[in-house]
């Protein structure tokens, strides 16, 4: 027997085909579907498609660095995508056109480490962001750990660092030319 529901019952979430771990596109376009089948009016979000590399990120606290990541450094969670395993969670956040993946630190399965484990940072991620000053003045008004001020370096980019609560650390830049064409004028670099 067949009805006009049969549509959704296609694209129930439990018919998804898993990859471990789930590609937040696929959750995304899942979503647009559904919604797009509920309301004819509805206007599709534009969906990015997850890039080919990007960074899997240990935390003690996953989601107190989701929320971090977030209120701080303006990153926004992939919310549809987060999958929770036994209390403990991944969880995808994009910035500009990149995404980092949040996960419990596993030293079991994929041996990763928060810095809280090991006692030092690791790695440094690059991120571009618009408008690095009014990212800047986010970041040190909800109190980030900023371990380098912002400036401009030689090479053509205004940037600053900071380190999360658990030790991963952030290089934000903006190059010269974005700001250029946002503020009508280039920074002055250093002589």
């Amino acid at each position: 027997m067949s009805d006009d529901f049969d549509p959704l019952r296609r694209m129930r979430p439990d018919r998804i085909e898993r990859d471990t771990p789930g590609d937040p596109a696929i959750y995304t376009q899942v979503k647009e579907q559904l919604m797009s089948a509920i309301d004819q009016d509805h206007v599709p979000a534009a969906t990015m498609a997850t890039p080919d590399i990007y960074p899997r990120l240990a935390y003690r606290d996953e989601l107190a660095a989701v929320d971090y990541l977030s209120r701080v450094f303006g990153f926004v969670e992939n919310r549809e995508a987060r999958m929770e395993f036994d209390g403990k969670y991944l969880c995808w956040l994009r910035v500009g056109t990149g995404v980092v993946m949040v996960s419990h630190a596993n030293v079991d399965v994929h041996y990763i480490h928060s810095p809280l484990d090991a006692g030092l940072t690791t790695a440094i991620f690059h991120v571009y962001v618009h408008d690095i000053d009014t990212q800047y003045a986010r970041a040190v008004e909800a109190g980030a750990n900023i371990t380098m001020p912002l400036d401009d370096a030689f090479y053509g980019e205004r940037r600053y660092e900071a380190s999360d609560p658990e030790g991963h650390r952030w290089h934000f830049g903006e190059r010269f030319a974005d700001i250029q064409a946002r503020s009508g004028r280039p920074p002055t670099p250093p002589e």
